[in-house]
Order: C-alpha cells, then structure tokens, then sequence
C-alpha cells in the first residue's frame, strides 16, 4: 500500500479512538445513565403530554430545591429505526423525580412510587 494509505489508515483508526473515548465519556461519565423515553415505556405512559407535565413537575421541584438542571438532564436526540426523537439522558436522582411526579393514578407509576417509598423507610429504620 501507499504512504498516503497506511497515513489514512492510521489516521481513522486514530479518530476511531478519539470518537469511542468521547462516546465513553458521554455515556458513562456524566452520571447519566437513564432516558426518559425507557422510563416512561417501562412505566406505561405512551402519552406526550402525561410526560410533559411529569418533567415540567420534576423542572418545578429542581428550580425550587436548586438542583442543577445542567447535571441531571441532557437533551438527546436518538433515531428509534424509523425517525430522530428527542429525549433526555437523565441521572438516578432525576429518575426518582419524574417517577414520583407521575400520575399516581396508573398502576405501574403507583406500584414504583410505593417501592421508593418503602425503600426510604428501611433507609430510615437502618439510621
């Protein structure tokens, strides 16, 4: 082969390092580990506005409380195998605030809502 091929090889073998580092550090050193379109699938809300009000519910508590929004949310736009959707990549602690800023009234929302609840109280017990 060339000089100028092996060059081109070497180089996007280079890029490929650089983009799968970046792509590492995006996915698994920000914290974020959840999107919000798998919680909400996994909680049974198909509906955009049910999730709307649950993320303006969970915006509501971070602005109030004064939790960085910038930490625990990134807006993501990923393609579903037919068209690009926005989303959020969000963190375990914005996970907890969309669920318990859910509609209460669907079952899978008020069965994960009574586990985190549960959870709190043997975390209280123990202390």
């Amino acid at each position: 082969p060339s000089k100028i091929l092996l060059m081109l090889r070497r180089y996007d073998h280079n890029e490929l390092g650089i983009e799968g580092h970046n792509l590492h550090q995006w996915l698994f050193e920000t914290g974020l580990h959840y999107f919000v379109s798998e919680i909400m699938a996994t909680l049974d809300i198909d509906d955009a506005d049910e999730i709307a009000r649950s993320l303006s519910r969970t915006f509501q508590v971070c602005d109030t409380l004064r939790i960085s929004v910038s930490r625990n949310f990134k807006r993501v736009y990923r393609y579903d195998g037919h068209n690009m959707i926005a989303d959020w990549k969000i963190s375990s602690l914005a996970c907890y605030l969309i669920v318990i800023n859910s509609n209460p009234g669907n079952e899978r929302v008020a069965k994960a809502q009574l586990y985190f609840a549960m959870k709190m109280e043997k975390v209280d017990r123990e202390n």
